[in-house]
């Protein structure tokens, strides 16, 4: 998700920026604490207590609520400030809490992440670990990433310290004759990442290595965003004498989604009405069957639906999809299924009416995940690519249920794995509402 100050555009969403998370039960009277998704953040201060960067940080993390930027002169992007390859410290000094052991399941996953990916947090002031943030999104007025922590909890301790108030986008579907889901598994059907709700007795607390996949999710997603509005050749021309939102603006014709969008446009105008309607809670005049969205969607060349809501997703999801490929061996199922007729409904009442596992594989998406990957990664990834394109994308069984389909199609020819697969998740009664929203 990203959110730019200024212009309220459907509900949250902004000239540039969007939302997405997941669901959740929220508690009476508490409703201040987060309005329409944007968190009140008033309890923050440094994870690490020496650093440098403390006061500036601060001040710079709740800025946008005042219709202003952070000043370069304040504090300047990680990448600006450090030449070269960041550290696990570098980022922990930017990084801001509401509760310290959320620093500590933060750091607990990036000490473990890649070198290429550590440097993805170069155009970043600050990163937000805030117990009412939900959901999780980019802030170009801050250049800054906030982080939900239902990613984060370990055990029922630390859930309780997590504002249970439910994703402001929720209802927005309830009239939708479609529900657009996705998810991440393994080529026999096996989640990759696992549920972000708590249940005491199927999901009571969850180690690092069941963390760690979700987590990497959504940080490759917020900083696909980061790296999209302030593109990595761009850091060494900021304009100290100006603030950082300033800087980004005047660096419109190089975002990434410009190029891509001049390049490889999407052209399924009738989804990206319903996009706005889905994710921004906006009236439209149109409507679709899970059939029609799909028959729109497939040949066009999103990695998911959420893509049709601004450009900014429209590169997050395809950067997303690719690095979960390359770090998890991971394959996106994408499916549009029919609106539930009633309200306790379980999983497998989600009818497919279309869907499609190895999303990335399609022949139209290929090409601009690459060009969306190359240029945030700055990496030649040829080599890559044409492993993607030796892959079919295979058709989940219209007619199933969401999690009935999930092991009903086997993606045989989607075996390159260099490591041992996550042990089976069981479906529970929560993991399909973390599927229902995006980041």
């Amino acid at each position: 998700m990203t959110i730019t100050q200024g212009i309220r555009r459907l509900a949250l969403l902004m000239t540039t920026l969007l939302a997405a998370g997941c669901g959740g039960d929220g508690k009476s009277g508490e409703r201040s604490l987060n309005v329409n998704g944007d968190p009140l953040l008033a309890s923050l201060q440094p994870y690490l207590s020496t650093s440098p960067y403390g006061l500036a940080a601060e001040d710079c993390a709740i800025i946008y609520k005042q219709g202003r930027s952070c000043q370069m002169q304040d504090i300047a992007p990680l990448g600006y400030d450090i030449q070269g390859d960041l550290t696990p410290e570098d980022i922990a000094e930017r990084l801001l809490v509401s509760h310290h052991w959320m620093g500590d399941s933060f750091m607990d996953v990036v000490r473990d992440l890649p070198q290429d990916v550590l440097n993805l947090f170069r155009p970043l002031n600050v990163i937000v670990l805030s117990l009412d943030i939900r959901p999780s999104f980019y802030h170009s007025e801050t250049a800054g990433i906030y982080i939900d922590p239902r990613y984060l909890w370990r055990n029922q301790a630390e859930w309780n310290d997590i504002y249970q108030q439910q994703d402001y986008r929720a209802g927005f579907t309830e009239s939708l004759p479609f529900l657009a889901l996705q998810r991440y598994v393994h080529s026999n059907g096996e989640y990759v990442t696992y549920s972000n709700t708590f249940d005491a007795t199927v999901n009571s607390w969850r180690s690092k290595s069941e963390i760690a996949p979700g987590l990497f999710n959504l940080l490759v997603h917020e900083l696909a965003h980061a790296n999209d509005f302030l593109p990595p050749d761009q850091l060494s021309v900021l304009d100290v004498s100006t603030s950082i939102g300033r800087n980004i603006q005047l660096m419109k014709g190089t975002w990434i989604q410009t190029a891509l969008q001049q390049t490889h446009g999407l052209s399924a105008d009738s989804l990206q009405l319903m996009a706005e309607r889905y994710f921004g809670g906006a009236s439209a005049s149109t409507s679709m069957s899970p059939e029609q969205a799909g028959a729109a969607f497939e040949p066009d060349g999103a990695a998911d639906f959420y893509g049709y809501y601004t450009g900014a997703e429209d590169v997050a999801m395809l950067f997303e999809a690719y690095m979960m490929w390359r770090e998890y061996d991971a394959v996106s199922d994408v499916a549009f299924t029919a609106s539930p007729a009633f309200a306790n409904y379980s999983c497998d009442d989600l009818i497919i009416g279309w869907g499609q596992r190895n999303r990335l594989a399609q022949q139209e998406v290929m090409p601009r995940a690459r060009l969306v990957s190359e240029s945030i990664l700055q990496q030649d990834l040829s080599a890559e690519f044409a492993s993607i394109e030796s892959v079919t994308p295979v058709d989940l069984p219209y007619g199933y249920g969401w999690c009935q389909a999930r092991t009903a199609v086997m993606s045989a020819r989607f075996e390159r794995f260099s490591r041992q697969a996550l042990s089976p998740v069981t479906d529970n009664s929560q993991r399909y509402l973390d599927e229902m929203l995006r980041h």
